[in-house]
Order: C-alpha cells, then sequence, then structure tokens
C-alpha cells in the first residue's frame, strides 16, 4: 500500500488531529487516512462559465480602457512595384557561365580533386 509524508505541519493541526483521533477512537493515522478518503471522494465543481467570462466577470465592475487606435502610417519602404521595376533584366546565359566570364581575366586556381574513397561496406542489392 503506497504511503506519504507529511512535512512541515503546523504543531496546532497535529493537535487538533490526536484530539479528533481520540474522541473517534482512531489512531492519528487512521484518523488522517479517514480526513483524506473523504475529501478525496469529493468531485470538484465544475465551472458554469469559461475562463474569459470569469475574467471579465471579475474585472467588469473597475471599467473598461477606451484605447485611441492611431491613424494608419505608410512605410518609407519602396513598393513591391517600384522594386522590380528597378530589377535587372534577366540574363541570357546561366550563372556559372557569368561568373567564369567575370573571373576568367583574373586566371583559373587547379584544384586537386581527390578521387572517391571505396567503402569498406558491400553496397546492399535488393531484389
Amino acid at each position: 500500500m503506497p504511503t506519504i509524508t507529511i512535512r512541515n505541519l503546523d504543531e496546532t493541526v497535529k493537535r487538533r488531529l490526536q484530539v479528533r483521533a481520540a474522541l473517534n477512537g482512531r489512531s492519528m493515522e487512521a484518523e488522517a487516512r479517514e480526513l483524506l478518503s473523504q475529501l478525496a471522494a469529493i468531485e470538484p465543481p465544475l465551472p458554469t462559465q469559461g475562463l474569459g467570462t470569469a475574467i471579465h466577470n471579475r474585472f467588469a465592475a473597475l471599467g473598461g480602457v477606451e484605447l485611441e487606435i492611431p491613424p494608419r502610417q505608410f512605410s518609407s519602404r519602396q513598393a513591391k512595384e517600384t522594386v522590380q521595376s528597378n530589377a535587372r533584366p534577366p540574363l541570357e546565359e546561366d550563372f556559372g557561365t557569368a561568373i567564369h566570364k567575370l573571373f576568367a581575366p583574373l586566371g583559373g586556381v587547379e584544384l586537386e580533386i581527390p578521387p572517391r574513397r571505396k567503402s569498406h561496406r558491400p553496397i546492399p542489392t535488393f531484389e
């Protein structure tokens, strides 16, 4: 059977529990078990209203707050249509060729590409 330990119990609560247990002819532990069983059997009442309604009802007596809605301001950024009209025309060649033509006068760099290392694991075959 599970056990529970209650720490920092007020001395007056302990004394009252002892007196109550003595009046009911039980040990203090049995009295605590009985009280906890009775309290656990009680179903908590379901809320009759939602959380938003409860918050509104609690603070409604204080009155509402009237907020002034400022007029809408337009951004200092350019509109999307203006940005698109200033865009460069599309290239007639692909991007890689354009980069090559741009940097070709500077001379190329030869890079040694090492061969691929073979894996030590066999390649699976699916049949």
